[in-house]
């Protein structure tokens, strides 16, 4: 009797596609397991989803091949991801993708050869019909085999394969599909056991070595030197090294029975190094108290909290005490972090409490040093894995603990691509499928989380006190306006009366004259300053004076950022770069001006205010390279620099004793942007940066510049208010229907054609109407940025009332019955993409 298996593929289509199992592969056809599959002209990898005895799809094709001795992804993962698929709207294929490393799947390639049977007249005839199909042959008799994407990229063939398959079918040429295996395997190290080497067995080998092998002479000298006493393993490459001798000579020794290797997998990791300071800390009676409440509620079942702690008040100990008990109990952990910046700090602590039993994942790891990270965590070797977002599919059995550290972050959700899930609440959702407790840690929790522990959903721990009562920084406002007008006069009194006239042009600098007291006074008593300039480059636009033109970009509709180091213009969403104009390209004028701040127009400030400062600069144009983040923090640490300047990078998790005077240097970059989220960005943003200043004994002090001193969110930093801030937020919220008081879709129409993108998001606002779900629908409208990487885009706002729709089902069958119409319809120029729990609506 034929079986079948349903294969989930990492493609666009919203299925699984069922194939007949041959009777070789049935024993190892398991839910879980990756299969080669055929997929139209090629080959895929899939994951084998489901087993059913019978289907009504005819005319199936047979699986090609079973990738794992094993299923790689547990029933727990495939039913986490399968619960993603329908909250996300996204297809099951592409979640599961998300949750395994990358290199685990890979389509096949298509390689064509001349055909060797094919006569010479044929070959020229087809040649003389076509210049294309003359241009590939040509390829094919100076290169050979060749992939087909490869002769298209070269010949700018577009439909290439539609011309091979020509040539195929006249037999001209041959064309195979190449399955690829996974890129990454687990490593494997040769050794030799120490305690094994006879020193007399040595000796008596290089008594009989002539002296011409000189590199098996010096090989044998360094095992002598070993051998007697010691124990433990070398690696068989560190011990060539040593002795500058070759694998070579050791192969000769090892066929010669001389020496003896053993081989074993080892782990690719990065090493972090550890914390000593921070392994024997009393807990006091707030982080006991949270303690205490996080183990008794892993022993009842799990259960989802919300941790409250001022900065600085120990959250990250007392994720490491419930994540002792949690180990001890015989269970295993999560921790997420938001930004991979926080990813070294963390490890350093957590390897200092629990050594090899932790293992880190990241997106900025090698490909193999991620796959070594899974396999230690899904064979069990670590029970104990820290990473950001895509760490919650950590492949660990016995789930009893994740911790979400800075749980407000919005790097959490996944916006650039599908599945945009969030990872926190996909965190809740795994924990309540296994029993296991969730813990939400922040000092300015998230308006969901915090509207959460009021209707009764997550239970609240609160630390409202600094470790050791260390008080909270005092937080000044610097009114920029003032300050503006406050430089102007001086300026222009220190001038010549001939020269005052020339002030039109007047720039004040970005930073004030408090902040440069305040700097120069850490300065002098040698104490950490952190700034923070949430924008990168030199100036964030550049306008002609004359006549008001701003240099844009071409494919987005945003200004581009003038970069110093490189003297280009670039754009932040595409990566478009150009030289700037000399001459303004609207009326020729020469008055071009570079307008507002960045982090590298402070960096060139804060060198010409203080040169002998040492300013260490961490934004995505300084971390782009492996490891950056870890050296840059590092060094600041160690007192190598006196000033960290960043963009909110710096803002987030660090913890820095000696760091006594935090500013920001401009409070109005994201409290201005026209977002129903940003208010609260905002206070997240300026609460946790402040929160890094006088974390030890040492005072801190926090100034924050604005051009909007009398805002509500910066009255609220000032004293430290969390309950307040919410408080005021909530009731705007509630007001005008906005999470958490209802569910809410961002849909996206966008395409090169701006006609039919409107069109489009016009077309799926009325079919949503027609629906008759009790929704609200905003729009159709442009998006704020209206064009971005050259494609038009156009926004519908779709909401649903908690009341009438608690889970937010209802808007969500809404949402997918509107796409199932609209993909009916065929527009195949227009992407539509439905954001599920948008974090933002730009």
């Amino acid at each position: 009797m034929p079986r079948y298996a349903d294969v989930a593929l990492p493609v666009t289509i919203d299925r699984e596609f069922t194939y007949l199992v041959p009777p070789d592969l049935e024993p190892s056809a398991l839910i879980g397991s990756r299969a080669i599959v055929p997929f139209g002209r090629k080959y895929a990898t899939g994951l084998i989803v489901g087993r059913p005895d019978s289907t009504t799809v005819t005319l199936l094709k047979p699986l090609h091949d079973i990738l794992d001795p094993v299923p790689v992804i547990s029933a727990e993962l495939l039913d986490l991801c399968r619960w993603i698929a329908s909250y996300y709207l996204c297809p099951l294929g592409e979640v599961l993708k998300a949750a395994m490393p990358q290199g685990f799947s890979a389509a096949s390639r298509r390689i064509v050869r001349l055909n060797p049977a094919a006569s010479a007249e044929s070959i020229n005839a087809a040649t003389k019909a076509s210049g294309q199909r003359a241009q590939i042959l040509s390829l094919l008799r100076t290169d050979g085999p060749t992939f087909a994407s490869r002769l298209g990229r070269t010949t700018g063939v577009r439909n290439i394969n539609a011309v091979l398959n020509d040539l195929v079918r006249a037999g001209i040429v041959e064309a195979e599909e190449e399955i690829p295996r996974p890129s990454t395997t687990p490593r494997f190290i040769e050794f030799i056991r120490i305690g094994d080497l006879s020193a007399e067995a040595i000796r008596q080998a290089l008594s009989t070595l002539p002296p011409r092998k000189k590199n098996s002479r010096r090989l044998l000298d360094s095992v002598l030197a070993l051998a007697g006493g010691a124990t433990g393993e070398i690696a068989i490459r560190d011990l060539l090294k040593s002795s500058g001798s070759s694998l070579s000579a050791f192969r000769e020794l090892k066929e010669a029975g001389i020496l003896h290797s053993i081989t074993r997998e080892v782990s690719r990791q990065q090493e972090y190094g550890t914390e000593e300071q921070t392994l024997h800390i009393q807990l006091n009676t707030a982080q006991q108290m949270a303690l205490d409440a996080l183990t008794n509620a892993m022993s009842e079942g799990g259960s989802a909290f919300l941790l409250h702690g001022v900065t600085g008040s120990g959250k990250t100990q007392v994720y490491i005490e419930a994540i002792r008990r949690c180990v001890a109990a015989g269970r295993t952990a999560i921790v997420l972090v938001p930004e991979i910046a926080l990813t070294p700090q963390m490890m350093r602590r957590f390897k200092s409490h629990f050594s090899d039993d932790v293992v880190v994942v990241h997106s900025r790891m090698s490909l193999g040093e991620r796959h070594d990270a899974w396999r230690r965590a899904y064979t069990g070797k670590s029970r104990i894995v820290i990473g950001p977002r895509s760490a919650v599919f950590a492949p660990l059995s016995n789930l009893g603990l994740i911790v979400v550290d800075e749980e407000h972050e919005a790097s959490y959700k996944q916006f650039d691509s599908s599945p945009r899930y969030n990872a926190r609440d996909v965190a809740v959702v795994r924990a309540g499928k296994t029993g296991a407790v969730v813990l939400l840690g922040s000092a300015t929790p998230s308006a969901e989380s915090y509207y959460n522990v009021q209707t009764g959903k997550y239970r609240l721990l609160e630390m409202p006190e600094r470790i050791d009562n260390v008080p909270m920084p005092v937080i000044a406002i610097v009114d920029m306006a003032a300050e503006r007008k406050r430089a102007y006069v001086e300026c222009k009194a220190a001038l010549p009366e001939a020269q005052r006239g020339k002030l039109k042009n007047f720039v004040a600098s970005p930073i004030s004259s408090l902040l440069r007291e305040k700097i120069a006074d850490r300065l002098s008593r040698r104490e950490g300053i952190i700034l923070l300039q949430n924008r990168r480059g030199f100036a964030p636009f550049v306008e002609c004076a004359e006549c008001g033109y701003v240099e844009m970009c071409d494919n987005c509709n945003v200004t581009l950022t003038y970069h110093l180091t490189k003297k280009h213009l670039r754009c932040h969403y595409c990566g478009l770069t150009r030289v700037p104009h000399i001459l303004c390209p609207s009326c020729g004028g020469t008055d071009i001006a570079l307008r507002g701040v960045g982090t590298q127009k402070v960096e060139k400030e804060l060198a010409t205010l203080f040169p002998p400062a040492a300013v260490l600069r961490m934004d995505l144009d300084t971390t782009s390279r492996k490891g950056a983040h870890d050296r840059i923090l590092r060094k600041f640490g160690e007192g190598g620099a006196d000033i960290l300047l960043g963009t909110q990078m710096v803002a987030k998790g660090l913890d820095f004793a000696r760091v006594t005077l935090v500013g920001v240097v401009s409070a109005d970059t994201q409290m201005l942007l026209p977002d129903f989220r940003a208010s609260e960005r905002t206070f997240q943003l300026l609460t946790q940066v402040a929160g890094r200043a006088g974390r030890s004994m040492l005072k801190g002090e926090v100034l924050i510049q604005t051009y909007q001193p009398h805002h509500y969110t910066l009255r609220h930093v000032v004293d430290h208010d969390f309950r307040a801030f919410y408080e005021e937020e909530l009731t705007a919220r509630r007001e005008l229907d906005y999470p958490p008081f209802s569910r809410m879709a961002l849909v996206e129409s966008n395409g090169e054609n701006e006609e039919r993108v409107r069109a489009a998001s016009e077309q799926f606002a009325a079919v949503l109407k027609r629906t008759a779900a009790p929704v609200t629908i905003l729009g159709p409208a442009p998006a704020v940025i209206a064009k971005l990487r050259n494609r038009y885009r156009w926004h519908v706002m779709v909401k649903s009332p908690k009341e009438k729709d608690p889970a937010g089902a209802t808007m969500r069958h809404a949402l997918q019955a509107a796409a199932a119409t609209m993909a009916k319809d065929g527009r195949k120029d227009v992407r539509l993409i439905i954001d599920v729990d948008p974090m933002g609506t730009m």
